[in-house]
């Protein structure tokens, strides 16, 4: 009789386990899980490249502006003469990191234009530039 209820016990937690969704894994974990977008920007370890955002849902972009990313090692040189060849005009340097600014000359095309600097010896990540807009409200500074 006594195993019997330990053993009906037993059975009766396990289900409520199963049925509550009982895991290993926290509700923060099972939260994020669920996530398909984050607004947020990426933050690899040093060295590697960012993963791809599964969406790109509610970002706004320029429509003709890329920013590329370049090794140190090999320089910017071999960089700078695809962007001439391929008729493209820096349009910024950035010296805080290892990048440039890129207008193509036809907007249609950026998908192409960012397989084809893809290929360029020493390009290391390619992205459509990101149009951030600041908040618009009014704001009084007065006291």
């Amino acid at each position: 009789m006594r195993t019997q209820r330990l053993f009906l016990f037993l059975c009766l937690a396990a289900f409520v386990a199963v049925g509550t969704g009982c895991s290993t894994m926290s509700r923060t974990e099972k939260q994020l899980a669920k996530v398909v977008f984050l607004d947020a920007p990426d933050i690899p370890s040093p060295g590697a490249v960012p993963p791809a955002r599964p969406s790109e849902s509610g970002l706004e972009f320029s429509k003709d502006v890329l920013v590329i990313s370049y090794d140190v090692e090999v320089g910017k040189d071999p960089l700078k003469k695809a962007v001439k060849k391929y008729g493209a005009s820096i349009i910024y340097d950035y010296r805080i990191a290892n990048a440039i600014a890129v207008r193509i000359p036809d907007p249609s095309k950026i998908n192409e234009a960012i397989t084809h600097f893809e290929k360029v010896k020493g390009v290391l990540l390619v992205s459509r530039d990101r149009v951030n807009h600041l908040n618009q409200r009014n704001v009084s500074l007065e006291y």
